[in-house]
This record gives structure tokens, sequence and C-alpha cells, in this order.
């Protein structure tokens, strides 16, 4: 009885997902006459728009066999550009790793932090290699896309890590009371770390930096002790 339920449990929630597919493909379509210009017409995704001067129904509408003449119906696709696609390279000997990705989309992201505390830094460097400007190890490097709105394009990258590619390795460490054990613990570890960073790279930087929080609250209690 049990197995029953699960069984029918599961082909209701099926159910549901390819109803809410089904809407969700659908109404972009039945949306279309609602668009009253050709540029919010073919932004939406599966519209058209019919440019025939004589036509008297909604310009606007979606995927529908024989509602508007062919040479009259505006449909444009998504399009692709090779902008920049300089091909993958090798900073030393050959490639240690190489592929095809297939991308959909892209985000730009920043970032910000702010500190409150002072920091001091200091370098070892191994011997050096050529400069990673130019290195290239994911190709294309710029494309241009026209897409209309909610619609996905499926892009291919390749990419290869090359080797000798030049890492920067940059610990930031709070050194008040509180953290000694882990101070200790990194230092014991600097020659391990840098030993196994060589069999990946022979231009390999490694550096330390420091940091103290003032004595202000929340890094610190401020209550006067009794």
């Amino acid at each position: 009885m049990r197995h029953l339920l699960l069984v029918f449990a599961v082909a209701a929630v099926q159910l549901v997902v390819l109803l809410e597919q089904a809407a969700s493909e659908s109404y972009p379509m039945t949306n279309c006459p609602t668009k009253s210009t050709c540029g919010q017409c073919i932004q939406a995704k599966n519209c058209r728009w019919c440019k025939d001067p004589n036509f008297t129904q909604p310009r606007c509408h979606g995927q529908i066999e024989n509602y508007c003449a062919e040479e009259f119906t505006v449909d444009p696709s998504n399009s692709y550009q090779l902008i920049h696609g300089r091909p993958l390279s090798k900073a030393s000997g050959g490639a240690a790793a190489a592929g095809t990705s297939e991308a959909q989309g892209s985000f730009f992201s920043q970032s910000h932090q702010q500190s409150s505390s002072s920091s001091s830094s200091s370098y070892q460097s191994s011997s050096s290699s050529s400069s990673a400007s130019s290195i290239v190890q994911i190709s294309p490097q710029r494309v241009g896309l026209k897409l209309r709105l909610n619609e996905v394009y499926s892009l291919n990258v390749n990419y290869a890590r090359a080797e000798d590619y030049p890492v920067d390795l940059y610990y930031l460490m709070d050194l008040s009371k509180s953290m000694e054990d882990d101070k200790n613990k990194l230092s014991s570890l600097g020659a391990e770390i840098a030993r196994e960073m060589r069999g990946i790279t022979s231009n390999f930087r490694l550096g330390f930096g420091s940091f103290v929080d003032k004595v202000l609250m929340p890094y610190v209690s401020t209550v006067p002790k009794k």
C-alpha cells in the first residue's frame, strides 16, 4: 500500500512539473497580441510580427501557421558574432589539461572588502617565466550575442591549463593572541606548501600579510575588567 501511495505521489509531482512547463512555454505566445510595436514583439520569446500593410488582425502573434504571409513575417533568430578568438597557447612545454565546456548565459560580479586594520607583506619568488599576458587559456575571449528575452543560447568554450602559469599565493592572517596556534601551524607548513606548489608551476610566489583589529566593538570586549 505504501509503495502504491509513493508511486501516485511521484506521478502527481511529475504532472505538476509538466503542467508548469507547458504553462511557461505557452504564456509568451498568448501574451504576444499585447505587444503594440514591432520592437516589443520581436523581443518576446516565440513571438512574430506581421508587417503586411493591409493586415487587420493583431500584428504580434505566436508561432501560428498561415497567420501571416511568410514574406511579411518578422521573426529574427538569435545571432552570434566572434569578436576576439585567439587560439589556445602554452606558457611552457605543453598544456596540462584541456577540454570543452558549454556555457549558457553569463554574469559579472564585483566584490568589495573594507577593513579598519593595517597589513604588511613580503614575497619570496622563484625563477620567472614568460609573461602571463601572452598566455591564452580560454577561447573565445570575446563574443557578441543578440538574444531574445528569456531565450537560452548555448556557447561552446575551449580551455587548456598551461604549464608554468604564474601563481601568487597570499596569506592574510589575524596576529592577535587568539590566533597564535594557527600562526604556528601555518609557519610549520610554509616549506611544504612551497614544495607542493613547485610541482604545479615553477613561477610561484608566496606572500604573507598580517593585521590586528582595532580595540573596538565587536572585535574585542570593551567592558572594564572587575
